[in-house]
């Protein structure tokens, strides 16, 4: 097969910042559109379904949530909505992070645009099926099927990584720290609008409204990937899916990522990519008990979390545009620098999250927390700046094969220490646990901006390749 050949930047100006904004915000629009709304309507049908709770008082869930009443009836099906919550995490994290092992490397040869279709495409059947199920009376367990085709399309993880790939492949190094930083922005832009507008949906026309909305966005997006996003590969027409699932894939890719060679940054990507998963597993795991820990402690229903949530979004979308131009373009701060500022916010909000009391100490973490965006966009930039060009979708692969296994860890913990210390437990257990993780990644951080100043001056040799 000949070789493939990565084209120069095919949207030039301040387009480049834009062509991958439109999908994306509608993902990530659906996705927190239905995030909180499904999670209510899991523990509503766990409470249909529980022996020991009837009809009467689950109706309490949807008339007055935040009643001393409604949070007796939660605690009761609370360990049941847990499990199947975690569930749901192990189903959207294995099966992706598997099927990331062969994307990258199969996207280098047979192009960005097929892992990108592929993602939306399964996240619309995904919720078109749940806009069918919310109407049927049937047990909340069911609700995992839909997460199984979407999983097995790659799910977000074939978004990220044709993202990431596409990024670097149209791109300079000088621009791409701030070209992912607009991608993530274009993520909490997504979020924000979601997060707004699903209790609002939900409170008027109820769940079948919000899924439907969440997948016609879906299908929006899928046709915009079609019709406007270019192709960056060169020479795709003699790779089929046939050669999706070729051994000879997963070979390359380790040899790619652990091979020592000149000009091949192995110390600071596998620090950067440590960084990254380490982060994205507290991040789940949050995810994974906060609508449930404000629900106990604070006794907040869908929409008061929502517009938490959504202020949280809302001041991180500027401040981590701001600061990542002022820190890396500006002030021309190193990604480590940076890394390092935005784990620090991480921890003074985890701290702040673990001693609330009150609604308004929840709003405090989040202005402490203003720059936690930042960190995923610059140690992605610093892994594409460390790697041959030729390399990047292998490396990014396991890197988003990584991120996707990473809930595995921290669902599961998280949830353990939260049902085993429900609230109010004072300070919580749950955002301590926090607190040390982003302690240990502010030391990989220091490690990891030691390390690059060791290989700042290496050229490139690009891995050679048997014939």
């Amino acid at each position: 097969m000949a070789d493939t050949e990565i084209v120069g930047p095919a949207v030039k100006g301040h387009r480049r910042f834009f062509v991958l904004g439109p999908p994306v915000t509608l993902l990530m629009f659906s996705n927190a559109l239905t995030g909180t709304v499904l999670t209510d309507l899991i523990v509503y049908r766990a409470c249909l379904f529980s022996p020991n709770t009837n009809h009467t008082e689950c109706s309490i869930l949807r008339t007055n949530a935040s009643s001393s009443e409604a949070i007796d009836v939660e605690a009761q099906v609370e360990a049941h909505v847990s499990m199947i919550v975690l569930a749901k995490s192990l189903i959207e994290s294995v099966l992706p992070a598997i099927l990331s092992l062969f994307l990258g490397p199969w996207s280098d040869r047979a192009g960005r645009r097929p892992l990108f279709l592929s993602g939306f495409a399964g996240f619309t059947i995904f919720y078109i099926s749940l806009t069918f199920m919310c109407n049927w009376n049937m047990n909340p367990w069911y609700f995992l099927i839909p997460s199984l085709p979407a999983s097995a399309l790659g799910g977000l993880s074939a978004v990220i990584i044709a993202s990431m790939c596409h990024i670097a492949d149209t791109s300079a190094e000088k621009d791409r720290t701030m070209l992912l930083a607009w991608l993530q922005a274009s993520v909490y832009t997504g979020v924000l609008f979601g997060i707004f507008t699903g209790p609002l949906i939900f409170k008027t026309s109820g769940y079948t409204a919000v899924f439907s909305t969440a997948a016609i966005c879906c299908m929006l997006a899928l046709l915009y990937i079609y019709f406007f996003v270019q192709e960056t590969v060169q020479d795709t027409s003699k790779e089929s899916i046939r050669g999706l699932f070729k051994i000879s894939s997963v070979q390359e890719l380790v040899s790619s990522a652990v091979e020592k060679r000149d000009g091949f940054f192995r110390p600071v990507v596998w620090l950067a990519i440590c960084i990254l998963a380490l982060s994205i597993m507290v991040l789940e795991g949050e995810v994974s008990i906060s609508f449930l820990f404000t629900r106990e402690r604070l006794g907040w229903d869908v929409q008061r979390y929502s517009y938490f949530s959504g202020t949280a979004v809302l001041l991180s979308i500027p401040c981590m545009i701001v600061g990542v131009s002022l820190f890396s373009r500006i002030l021309d701060f190193p990604d480590s620098l940076i890394t390092g500022i935005a784990l620090t916010s991480c921890l003074g909000g985890a701290l702040t999250k673990a001693f609330a009391t009150e609604g308004w100490h929840m709003y405090l973490s989040s202005f402490i927390g203003f720059f936690n965006g930042a960190t995923g966009p610059v140690m992605r930039s610093t892994i594409s700046k460390s790697v041959p060009a030729k390399d990047i979708g292998k490396v990014f692969s396991l890197t988003s094969s990584l991120e996707t296994l990473s809930p595995l860890a921290g669902a599961p913990l998280y949830t353990l220490i939260y049902s085993h210390y429900l609230p109010p437990i004072y300070p919580s257990p749950v955002f301590l646990l926090s607190a040390s993780f982003f302690t240990l990644l502010l030391f990989l951080t220091l490690c990891l901006a030691v390390v690059n100043r060791n290989y700042r001056n290496v050229n490139f040799a690009p891995l050679v390749e048997e014939e």
